[in-house]
């Protein structure tokens, strides 16, 4: 970068934990239709406040595919206790997309691996074109990344680890 030039942040927002997150803290909402909207609210409200707060020029929020992971491909067992999300949170996905496509925030997602995977590639990859990148989510497993170019922002906390 030139000397004098502000670096550029790149935020990755966990879209998945912070799914999970909002569906567990929040329960009880529902639509008029009576359609849950829990996980909705509370996913919403914390991404209006992430871009409120930060203002990030550069950002993308990153969501786990259905399909069977690379890990569970080489490592049958993994995750095999877990059980599946409940109906009420997969119904809402659809609807947190479509905020984060109102809000112009760009979605990723890819067949085969998880949302922090794609999540600590493109931190490295940004990283390595100048970005300083802070990756928003509680997943302790992302702290691994923490670097002087990488931070981890706790949504709820909002406790920047650095």
């Amino acid at each position: 970068m030139a000397e004098g030039s502000e670096t550029k942040v790149l935020y990755l927002v966990d879209g998945t934990s912070n799914i999970f997150r909002a569906f567990y803290a929040i329960r009880g909402l529902t639509n008029t239709a009576g359609h849950p909207t829990n996980a909705s609210f509370g996913f919403t409200q914390m991404l209006r406040k992430l871009l409120q707060e930060q203002k990030p020029e550069f950002i993308a929020v990153a969501f786990d595919r259905p399909e069977p992971t690379l890990r569970h491909q080489n490592y049958p067992s993994y995750k095999a206790t877990r059980q599946a999300p409940p109906e009420d949170l997969d119904g809402q996905i659809p609807d947190i997309k479509e905020v984060c496509r109102v809000l112009g925030v760009a979605q990723v997602e890819l067949s085969g691996y998880e949302a922090d995977d794609l999540m600590g590639t493109l931190a490295r990859k940004a990283m390595g074109e100048g970005f300083r990148v802070v990756l928003v989510s509680s997943d302790k497993d992302l702290l691994q990344l923490v670097s002087d170019s990488i931070q981890v922002l706790h949504p709820s906390r909002g406790e920047l680890l650095d």
